[in-house]
């Protein structure tokens, strides 16, 4: 009896480490997922401020851009199974994990728009820069946030 006791203790105490340790990917994702999302946001009104003329230059533009389409590939890869609402504070919604094709294709048009804006961003031609910004804030960031993200 001794020896099944101690068995059982022994799995018991695997099981939790176990879920424990899942757990905590699902936190470490999440955090690294609202880090490169930060990050996006940063470079967003960045960019919007220098089209704008309120602050910054224009030299810095294809900088923030180059950072954004990098960014954007990184996201793709930040909603891992183990990251969903179950696993801690996220703005995500389950709708990222239960249509996965819908949320792929969001995904990817992030990846388009801003390698498209980090092509325009190289022209230097304010005019384009600050079309294909408003592109990708709207087919990408909106799209995105409209379905796949909780309102705020």
């Amino acid at each position: 009896m001794t020896f099944k006791r101690t068995l059982f203790s022994m799995i018991a105490a695997g099981l939790l480490v176990t879920s424990a340790g899942a757990a905590f990917a699902g936190e470490d994702a999440i955090t690294y997922r609202k880090s490169v999302m930060k990050a996006v946001g940063g470079h967003m009104k960045s960019m919007a401020l220098i089209v704008k003329g309120k602050a910054g230059d224009m030299k810095d533009i294809a900088a923030h851009a180059s950072a954004m389409a990098g960014l954007a590939h990184a996201s793709a890869t930040s909603f891992p199974d183990d990251s969903t609402p179950l696993d801690g504070k996220t703005e995500a919604l389950p709708a990222v994990w239960d249509k996965p094709e819908d949320f792929k294709k969001v995904s990817m048009a992030f990846i388009t728009e801003a390698e498209k804006l980090a092509a325009a961003a190289k022209t230097g031609d304010k005019g384009a820069i600050g079309a294909q910004l408003g592109a990708l804030g709207k087919n990408a960031c909106k799209a995105c946030h409209d379905d796949f993200r909780e309102k705020k």
